[in-house]
């Protein structure tokens, strides 16, 4: 496994990484909103002036997605009255599919922050340079998880991006030395499934740091459920427990959604909001839910 450089422990994840993600999105769906546009090799270049630092980083994208348009999104139309929203190999990370938009608590806010679904989430354990890494993965994340449909033009008002940057890497104890909430995880191991003569499988798998807090595990819970991403389907015994090799690590974080983004790069002005064919599909998805409720069937979720 790569390990990060000490002297890039200290980077931190930041908004304007989160609106580069944005800009690269867009630009790639929708080219009329971009100067520059690289069809040949697939990742958008950007107008955005803000370039991504320098150094060398492992790191995800996550894209996550609002069922419903969020109040500040909203937006009626004057002429239609339509309301409408304003080498490690790369890998996958399996977080929970339903997120909570409060990272800190407001006791003053009475209105419930909206839920945010994963929609795609990508990443490297291998450090990389951020200027080429950062674009590269917003847009494999958001039209190449395959656990996903690609993302369409007209989700991008639903959207919030996360970008997380891995950092401080430490081999722990055993696998249960770490913190929830605080530490990501990678786990190695190897096993024949007890079966003489077999040859030794080798495995290994990583959970980012908020997805034990967000499924609400425990260390050994989280352990489990590890062995099982990385492929294993025999008998998890005390003996393989005490085999595994666990490197803990933690992880800078930020995200911002759709609306933060307009308003911090485009002066709240949205460039999709005279696009008449995103307004109708918006709205024919927020048919769909509502007929979704009123049937009580629960939309199927792609885990």
């Amino acid at each position: 496994m790569a390990m990060v450089a000490k002297e890039d422990d200290d980077i931190a994840a930041t908004a304007q990484m989160c609106t580069y993600c944005f800009d690269v999105l867009l630009q790639k769906l929708h080219p009329s909103t971009t100067e520059e546009s690289n069809a040949d090799d697939g990742i958008t270049s950007t107008s955005s002036q803000y370039t991504p630092p320098n150094v060398k980083c492992p790191l995800f994208v996550t894209w996550e997605k609002c069922p419903r348009p969020p109040p500040l999104l909203s937006k009626v139309s004057s002429s239609s009255g339509i309301t409408t929203p304003a080498s490690s190999s790369i890998i996958t990370d399996d977080e929970t599919s339903t997120h909570n938009n409060n990272d800190t608590n407001n006791t003053t806010n009475t209105t419930p922050a909206p839920l945010y679904e994963l929609r795609g989430c990508i990443g490297t354990l291998a450090p990389r340079h951020l200027q080429h890494a950062l674009s590269e993965f917003a847009i494999t994340s958001a039209l190449h998880d395959q656990r996903f449909d690609p993302i369409s033009l007209h989700e991008l008002p639903l959207l919030r991006v996360g970008v997380s940057l891995l950092v401080k890497y430490e081999e722990c104890q055993d696998c249960l030395d770490w913190i929830v909430g605080v530490h990501g995880i990678i786990i190695k191991f190897s096993s024949s499934n007890g079966m003489r003569g077999m040859e030794q499988q080798y495995y290994s798998a990583t959970f980012l740091p908020e997805v034990a807090k967000e499924q609400c595990w425990n260390q050994k819970e989280t352990i489990l459920s590890l062995i099982r991403k990385a492929g294993y389907r025999g008998n998890i015994t005390n003996d393989l427990l005490s085999q595994i090799q666990c490197t803990r690590y933690q992880s800078s974080k930020c995200r911002i959604a759709y609306n933060e983004y307009i308003a911090e790069s485009h002066g709240g002005k949205d460039p999709l909001s005279n696009n008449v064919e995103v307004i109708a599909a918006v709205v024919a998805e927020e048919v769909v839910r509502k007929q979704r409720r009123v049937n009580h069937v629960k939309p199927c979720v792609n885990l």
